[in-house]
């Protein structure tokens, strides 16, 4: 490679150089392709996802429909049990609640029959308390009375107290007779 023409190597070079920009621009248009290639492709694929997307978005709200659906179908028939056994422990519970207001208001009604009856006796045998006790008064008023009426010489005849009027006459009256004492006025 001794020495060459300048012009033949400006040549040369100007021709690499056509060589080259002729390259770089099939690189560019290449690029260009492939860019708007990739850009499609991505465009596609993004398409494909949001359709992608719809069809899981219409899958799962179908199905979570559907579930909702079944999940109420397969309840209703536990709901609806619950329901009538629920109404009938309320009827059963009305039912022994009023039982039990029967009893407490029966019981309630003896209670306060007793306490009438026994407020009523207890009044009667006050009432015979205070009329022993007035008899019993009496007899200890007529205590000292038939004490002395027993000391003395005294008899009753015919409803009334006879007294001997001797005093040194043996008692019983001895021959004479007993005389009635006066009365008192």
């Amino acid at each position: 490679m001794g020495e060459q023409d300048p012009a033949a190597v400006l040549a040369a070079l100007q021709n690499s150089l056509r060589l080259q920009a002729a390259m770089l621009s099939r690189f560019e248009q290449r690029e260009t392709r492939m860019q708007a290639t990739f850009d499609q492709c991505v465009q596609s694929l993004q398409a494909d996802m949001e359709a992608l997307n719809r069809k899981v978005e219409a899958i799962v709200g179908g199905a979570s429909a559907r579930i909702a659906s079944d999940a109420k179908d397969a309840v209703a028939p536990v709901t609806a049990q619950y329901g009538r056994d629920l109404a009938a422990a309320a009827t059963v519970l009305r039912r022994t609640g009023a039982t039990l207001w029967m009893w407490s208001i029966a019981a309630g009604g003896l209670l306060v029959l007793v306490l009438i009856v026994g407020w009523a006796v207890l009044g009667y045998y006050r009432g015979e308390l205070a009329s022993s006790k007035e008899a019993l008064q009496r007899y200890d008023d007529a205590l000292p009375v038939l004490q002395a009426y027993y000391a003395s010489d005294a008899v009753i005849c015919d409803g009334r107290v006879c007294i001997n009027p001797e005093a040194g006459t043996p008692r019983g009256g001895g021959d004479k007779p007993y005389r009635r004492a006066k009365a008192r006025h």
